[in-house]
């Protein structure tokens, strides 16, 4: 049995012979236990894509909606319909004005 083995072991090496195993390291590194220094390191260390096109597109979409809500706002109506008073070439409300006169007067 034993030279069996060793004819078998010969024959086997023979043919592995020229086959090299390059990432002993790598798998070694996978094996053993991962500390948490070392996601800390990966985290830090990942790779983030942000991709150009999607991201310019909604920029450009948010821009358009402000500036067309800022354009098509309206003005609010002055449902004050009292007379208005020209004042050393300002004009005021009739009822502003004379609100203001009595806060100023106390």
């Amino acid at each position: 049995m034993k030279k069996a083995n060793e004819q078998l072991k010969r024959h086997l090496d023979k043919e592995l012979g020229q086959i090299q195993f390059s990432r002993q390291v790598e798998v070694m590194n996978k094996i053993t236990r991962i500390t948490w220094k070392d996601k800390l390191h990966r985290l830090w260390n990942k790779e983030i894509s942000i991709p150009l096109i999607p991201i310019s597109a909604v920029l450009a979409l948010c821009i358009v909606l402000i500036g067309y809500k800022e354009i098509m706002h309206e003005e609010p109506k002055n449902t004050n319909s009292g007379v208005l008073i020209t004042v050393a070439g300002s004009y005021y409300w009739k009822e502003d004005l004379e609100r203001m006169m009595s806060e100023n007067e106390n």
